[in-house]
């Protein structure tokens, strides 16, 4: 049943009338065992009843940090902002309590959005830390997320409207200044109904998630999804999920789920970390979408994972590429279901002059289609024109679902939001950053506009030359390699924790002649750093210009320094 809803809350209390006495949440918090399932009908008195706190202290409109690392606790509180008519504000928890860069983003935040609560909940001791480090953020009411008082169940939920803005999602990259990505409720439930029907969701789909809830693929493309359609999601902790990806895989076979996904490391894991023995009871053949966004999609990963779980029941056809950013809510362009990975073999060279040429030797992965509410062109950065067909340019979109702007940034939102085609004056587009090109209906994404690198006049995208450098000598770890900068064009890589004085003097230069051979460039240095070092977000992503600032500072951990610690007497 589709709802009928304008509002986040609207959408909860619709569901709590109508599948009262279904499951829509479970949640394994070791990331094996189930510790207790939500009913709609449960979720909604819990809801209510934490929203009668909140409202208490906040009025709508005002601000609410959420503090809860555990996944139950934090859907609580998020709901409970809808139901009060306070914006959520997820955080990053900072976890472990030594994170000072995980303080400092939450005191950035803090100051940007000016909260008026915390909405808390954490072991002994967070709160202690919090306070501590963040004497601002102490001085803030806070609430307990697990405040459910079964008296207050009554509280009648603050009338919201579409325009209203439901939660601030901020951003995860490396900038000192986070912004606050504003996501009114007509934008988040654009973004639902059209995940519901790309994906074809009915009340049987069952959701499987490790991603972090606080970033919008975890929160909007599991949670809040299994909301809209009515349907159950199964929940372990990221952190269960790094420590032992097969947890993940157990899930998918125990609950028999439909959709799951991640980043393209996730699946990078699953290949590399899960020994062929441990895979023997698996039965994958129930997945029918395993979601593959938020960083470059490589046709090496899904060969690979196909590789390994083909013999388990994974069908390869259930590999559904994407793409996506924050100020489009969430999914921009998404692939057909059951269509499988759309990949082409390219000329590498004809791509670094920003033409996409199909018959060469560099295999390039497609990240869907527009939906029929999405418009999307390519664009001169530059002089704001539409580009030939098949050359490279900024991805410009719009549609119901793009976000309202930046909280309290009028006007870095009307250059993002605004943009206008030069010849035909058509829009408003949100200018996404990214470059990309459309092959036969299919957009694919060639990398970030600031992240170019460019040589000799020629255009190369970091994650070639990383995935090139990671491929260079087994000792560099897959998955946390940087390239930056193009005078002095630099190669930051982890390297695995065995590596020997011997072997390390080895890997620069395996790096440097790879790059030299296949991309034609000089690379001018190679930091190898120790294994766990590198800089990435909270869902693991990679952070280049984090990384960059930290090798500009000297700030990066040497894995030649580390050796010399480990022998010291």
């Amino acid at each position: 049943m589709i709802p009928f809803a304008e509002t986040l809350g609207e959408l909860l209390a619709f569901r709590a009338r109508e599948n009262a006495s279904d499951t829509v949440y479970r949640f394994l918090p070791d990331g094996e065992h189930e510790s207790h399932a939500l009913t709609f009908a449960r979720l909604d008195l819990e809801v209510r009843a934490l929203a009668s706190r909140l409202a208490e202290h906040a009025g709508p409109g005002e601000r609410a940090l959420i503090l809860a690392p555990d996944s139950a606790d934090f859907i609580r509180a998020f709901l409970a902002c809808q139901y009060a008519g306070v914006i959520a504000v997820p955080i990053y928890p900072p976890m472990p309590f030594d994170a000072r860069r995980g303080t400092a983003n939450l005191r950035a935040i803090a100051q940007d959005c000016a909260p008026k609560l915390v909405i808390f909940a954490g072991p002994d001791g967070y709160a202690r830390f919090i306070a501590d480090s963040s004497p601002e953020i102490a001085a803030l009411e806070w609430i307990q997320a697990d405040d459910v008082d079964g008296t207050r169940a009554a509280f009648q939920p603050v009338a919201a409207g579409p325009a209203d803005i439901s939660f601030l999602q901020y951003t995860s990259g490396s900038t000192a200044s986070p912004k606050g990505v504003m996501v009114s409720h007509r934008a988040l439930l654009a973004q639902e109904r059209l995940l519901h029907e790309v994906g074809d969701f009915s009340q049987d789909s069952v959701i499987v998630s490790w991603l972090p809830l606080f970033h919008d693929m975890g929160l909007i493309g599991n949670v809040l999804l299994a909301l809209y359609a009515g349907c159950q999601a199964v929940i372990l902790p990221p952190l269960a999920f790094i420590q032992q990806p097969i947890r993940w895989l157990r899930a998918i076979s125990t609950y028999r789920a439909t959709v799951s996904g991640g980043p393209n490391f996730a699946y990078e894991l699953c290949v590399r970390r899960v020994p062929v023995q441990d895979r023997q009871d698996l039965d994958l053949s129930s997945l029918r979408i395993a979601f593959n966004g938020a960083e470059p999609v490589r046709a090496s990963t899904l060969e690979a994972f196909t590789a390994a779980y083909a013999p388990h029941g994974f069908d390869a056809r259930a590999h559904y590429p994407c793409y996506g950013l924050a100020e489009c809510t969430l999914m921009a362009t998404g692939s057909p279901v059951g269509a499988g990975a759309v990949t082409l073999d390219v000329h590498l060279d004809a791509l670094q002059e920003g033409r996409l040429v199909t018959g060469g030797g560099h295999r390039v992965v497609g990240s869907g289609r527009p939906g029929r509410h999405r418009l999307l062109e390519i664009v001169d950065p530059e002089t704001c024109l539409p580009v030939r067909p098949g050359h490279v340019g900024e991805i410009w979109i719009a549609g119901p679902d793009v976000t309202e702007g930046y909280w309290g940034r009028p006007k870095e939102t009307e250059e993002v939001f605004g943009a206008r085609l030069t010849d035909t004056f058509e829009g408003p587009f949100l200018r996404t950053g990214d470059l990309g090109t459309v092959h036969d209906g299919e957009l694919f994404v060639s990398g970030r506009l600031k992240d170019l690198i460019i040589v000799g006049g020629r255009n190369h995208y970091p994650q070639d030359l990383e995935a090139t450098a990671e491929s260079a000598h087994p000792l560099v770890r897959r998955g946390c390699v940087i390239a930056f900068g193009d005078s002095p064009l630099v190669v930051v890589a982890e390297v695995r924790p065995e590596v020997t004085e011997e072997q390390l003097a080895r890997i620069g230069p395996a790096v440097r002649t790879a790059i030299a051979g296949a991309h034609g460039v000089q690379v001018d240095e190679v930091a190898l750093i120790t294994a766990g070092t590198m800089p990435k977000t909270s869902s693991g992503k990679l952070q280049r210009r984090a990384c960059r600032a930290a090798y500009e500072s000297g700030a990066l951990t040497a894995a030649r320094a580390a050796l010399q610690l480990e022998g010291a007497p």
